[in-house]
């Protein structure tokens, strides 16, 4: 399958790994702090999630010339230069039906696209955020989508990212308890045979 920056110059991997890295330090941010003895369930969870990875990404659109919000609220919709992409937690190759159908203003963003890259600017964008058992951010993929047919699957490398192998939070078996091993100086036998004689 071909890189995003194939369809649109815009989508640079280095813009990719800075957005993707904000996006998975924000979830994981958000499930560090979830409590279920507080009453904290995996609907709360979710929109926590989605809501503080938005208000990160608007925080970040008033310092990164590259990063612009089309829509603020309902279908959330940011730009990376001038191309609309929405983010969501899922499968990149199945999104929910819904989830194509973009919002007026990603429209219209799109339309001032074609000059520049043709039927590439019909393509809609997802930022999509894969989760481990434990809920945190395992893959996040860039994913686009054409007519309903997917045309870009890449997943984001992401630097400093050390998946987590097992969870921490397991009890772990008690220590068994040995004896104090025998210790002596080791000795070499022809010295003891000479001293022997």
């Amino acid at each position: 399958m071909r890189k995003p920056w194939d369809f649109a110059p815009g989508l640079s991997q280095e813009r990719l790994k800075e957005l993707a890295s904000l996006i998975r330090d924000t979830r994981n941010s958000v499930i560090d702090q979830h409590d279920e003895e507080l009453g904290d369930t995996n609907r709360s969870l979710g929109l926590r999630a989605y809501e503080c990875c938005r208000t990160k990404i608007l925080e970040a659109a008033l310092h990164v010339p590259w990063l612009n919000i089309v829509k603020s609220d309902g279908k959330f919709t940011f730009s990376i230069g001038s191309i609309p992409v929405r983010m969501y937690k899922g499968s990149p190759s199945c999104p929910e039906e819904r989830r194509l159908i973009p919002s007026v203003e990603a429209m219209s963003q799109m339309s001032f696209l074609e000059p520049q890259i043709g039927d590439s600017a019909n393509i809609m964008w997802f930022f999509v955020i894969e989760v481990d058992e434990e809920l945190y951010a395992d893959t996040i993929s860039l994913v686009g989508f054409l007519d309903g047919v997917q045309v870009v699957d890449y997943p984001i490398q992401i630097e400093g990212f050390i998946p987590v192998m097992a969870s921490v939070d397991k009890k772990l078996k008690e220590p068994i308890k040995l004896d104090k091993p025998a210790i002596s100086i080791k000795t070499d036998k022809t010295e003891k045979a000479r001293s022997d004689e």
